[in-house]
């Protein structure tokens, strides 16, 4: 394999790499970009300056007679201007952990990487990458940091006389990691405008504690829930019923159109006719490109489509579902199955799906399944292939249809899914197959928050994917949300913590209909869903095997600004930490309804073992005002839509919003010297540390959902 160095459009210069732009690279030095490749290419490298960086290309035209087949082509190789002890975020691609990790060894990354080392940091991402496998590297060697950037082909022929872009490189440098994360992901999408699913999304699927395969029978799980999320969680926006594999006869994928009516009597149209009555709308799960090599008829009607290598079948051997075939994503007898399957669905009414198992027709991305060819040659292999396949499945489904990403490529999936699993089966349960199968004996695990299913899992992917959500794609960091008993209440209360704060898609797992009182308290704190997600501002700071463990979300509404920062502890010693913030500020305990009262640049905090703490930190005033609710964990964003004081009058008001026929408590604060003028029906209590008061007020909500509630004070001498 040849390299070839620069062409004459380019040229080195005092370390940095110039085009006609004459716009250096920050941070970077001695770059000497170069292309893998099996014939003679020319190619040119272009820079030019953008928000906040400087963006990079290479034109590649193939000069010869015959094919070049092309491996990777390097934007950047050079060293990174940044002092020792650097860490980096590595994005493994999917829903492998994308952790923080010291820069000692080689740290790769695809399509963006974030290196930090002090208050300097620098970033490099590409914001297109949806033709071509793109990645970094970053070590240290001799002393210094040692940076690529490639876009690999992955031997694609280029043919005679063509010409070929890589992907497009943005470097950039800031003083802060978490803005260099924020700001590539504003710039990618800018540069791709994907489509963002225009509301928060929720549902059911059940799982944690009904086996609905043994125990009970699928569709009277469905529907006694679907009932009770509608008496028991009324007026909340929960409009998904997914249901995960029961639907297929024989539980075989490829056998997407085969209802399973053990499991399900009533005929898919009228199942969904019936959601739909409900305020519901029927979900499935899919591995779309999976064929199960128990479907003998199928397997020989689609033979020509599978994915082989070296002549061979590729095939999955699942431990559930059994051997699975891998349909070739670019085949046509791949997309007609697809187009057959997923209008079917359509015309059932079917408008949410979580295609599963993406790995499979992933390629290089994931590395798992690596075919020898694919039908159509003029795609170059990974991102391209992929992509040809899922949007065969989001023409088919249709515009109005949440498609869910899953084991499989995150960043890829750009523009095409909805939403991404951005980490593991957080919160979820499994059937009770057998020994060796799910987690049986038990159908959910508790008690081991480093488990593949529990928090922190959860929390990591929340950390590596936060700047992503609602900017690329829907970050789906939370997966499942299932808090009832035997899950220990710090357990429960953790989890509620994740989905409170984390903007993520939820689906709940617990049996709504028999959910204790106590937890189903706790799920109504998380809902309704929406805002942003809360940052880790600890990122940089506790690279693996340490974990983030501070959250910040900064919320402004017209009527106040204040933070809510989560710290969660998973191990089994008491956390200490400080949470700084300027100026004078109040803060309250969430979980503990306790006040902390007023301190001055932050606060100190103990987290005991396996739990989690929140604390609200809103600015201190001479005058009565909100402190808190119950209601919900960001403590005033969704629940509370106005607060204003009126100096002349001493009266504080507030208008709580909240589904008709639900009671809250709202916990007011009025500094040292104020007291309460009309004090029937409330909880006022003085507190001992600053003779402040803690003020609760119970609201009821009625139909119309809406309560103004005014509280008047008056001012008294302390002696």
């Amino acid at each position: 394999m040849s390299v070839f160095k620069l062409a004459a459009a380019a040229a080195v210069t005092a370390g940095c790499v110039l085009a006609q732009t004459g716009a250096p690279l920050p941070l970077i030095r001695d770059s000497k970009p170069r292309v893998e490749a099996s014939a003679p290419v020319d190619w040119r490298i272009v820079t030019r300056p953008t928000t906040g960086g400087v963006l990079i290309s290479l034109n590649l035209r193939n000069r010869g007679t015959a094919p070049a087949r092309l491996g990777k082509v390097y934007l950047v190789d050079g060293w990174l201007d940044l002092p020792g002890g650097a860490v980096a975020l590595s994005m493994s691609g999917w829903q492998i952990p994308s952790l923080v990790k010291p820069v000692k060894e080689r740290v790769t990354s695809q399509v963006m990487m974030e290196v930090v080392a002090g208050s300097r940091a620098a970033n490099l991402g590409f914001v297109t990458f949806d033709r071509i496998f793109t990645e970094h590297a970053v070590w240290s060697e001799a002393g210094r940091l040692r940076a690529q950037s490639w876009c690999d082909f992955r031997q694609w022929a280029l043919p005679p006389g063509q010409e070929v872009e890589t992907e497009e490189l943005r470097v950039a440098a800031t003083s802060d990691g978490l803005r260099g994360l924020e700001e590539w992901a504003a710039a990618a999408a800018s540069r791709n405008h994907p489509r963002i699913w225009p509301e928060p999304v929720a549902g059911w699927v059940g799982w944690s504690w009904v086996d609905p395969f043994h125990s009970e029978r699928y569709e009277d799980v469905v529907r006694r829930n679907a009932r009770a999320i509608r008496e028991r969680l009324s007026g909340f926006p929960i409009h998904y019923i997914w249901v995960s594999l029961g639907n297929l006869e024989g539980r075989q994928a490829g056998n997407w159109l085969a209802w399973n009516r053990q499991a399900f009597p009533t005929p898919p149209e009228k199942l969904v006719q019936d959601l739909n009555a409900a305020g519901f709308k029927l979900g499935l799960w899919a591995g779309a490109f999976w064929l199960s090599a128990q479907l003998e008829d199928k397997v020989a009607r689609l033979n020509s489509a599978l994915l082989r290598k070296d002549g061979e079948l590729l095939f999955v051997p699942h431990r559930e579902i059994g051997k699975v075939y891998i349909l070739d994503p670019t085949h046509p007898k791949t997309h007609e199955w697809l187009r057959e399957t997923f209008s079917t669905y359509r015309r059932w009414g079917v408008r949410y799906f979580m295609i599963d198992f993406l790995d499979s027709i992933s390629d290089v991305i994931t590395g798992r399944y690596m075919p020898t060819r694919y039908a159509d040659a003029s795609l170059i292999p990974g991102p391209q292939t992929f992509r040809r396949g899922i949007e065969v499945i989001r023409t088919a489904a249709g515009p109005d249809t949440y498609l869910l990403a899953s084991t499989g490529p995150t960043l890829h999936s750009m523009g095409i899914m909805d939403g991404v699993r951005a980490g593991s089966d957080y919160g979820e349960g499994r059937a009770l197959d057998g020994p060796g199968k799910g987690f049986y004996p038990g159908t959910f695990v508790i008690n081991k928050a480093d488990y593949w299913t529990s928090h922190r899992r959860a929390t990591e992917a929340w950390a590596s994917h936060y700047f992503m959500n609602g900017k690329l794609f829907v970050a789906d960091t939370g997966n499942v949300l299932s808090v009832d008993q035997p899950i220990a209440v710090s357990d429960a209360q953790i989890s509620a913590t994740i989905f409170g704060l984390n903007a993520s898609p939820l689906m709940l797992g617990d049996d709504i209909a028999r959910i204790a009182p106590s937890r189903l308290e706790i799920l109504r704190k998380v809902f309704p869903r929406g805002g942003k997600s809360a940052a880790p501002v600890d990122l940089f700071e506790s690279p693996s095997p340490d974990y983030p463990k501070v959250f910040r979300l900064d919320v402004a509404k017209s009527w106040d600004n204040w933070q809510v920062v989560a710290v969660f502890n998973f191990g089994r010693e008491v956390l200490k930490r400080r949470v700084s913030f300027p100026g004078k500020q109040v803060v309250w305990d969430f979980w503990n309804e306790r006040s902390l009262g007023a301190h001055d640049g932050g606060i100190d905090i103990d987290v005991l073992p396996e739990s989690a703490r929140v604390v609200r930190v809103a600015r201190e005033r001479d005058h009565p005002w909100l402190q808190s609710t119950d209601m919900h964990v960001r403590q005033g964003e969704m629940e509370i839509e106005d607060v204003a004081w009126d100096a002349p009058a001493s009266t504080l008001r507030f208008t709580a919003v909240r589904p008709g026929g639900y009671t809250g408590a709202v916990f007011l604060r009025a500094p040292s010297g104020w007291a309460v003028a009309e004090p029937a029906g409330l909880w006022i209590a003085r507190d001992g540390s600053d003779n402040s008061l803690t003020i609760r007020v119970n609201v009821e909500f009625g139909p119309a959902g809406r309560v103004t509630r005014s509280i008047r004070f008056q001012r008294f001498h302390q002696y």
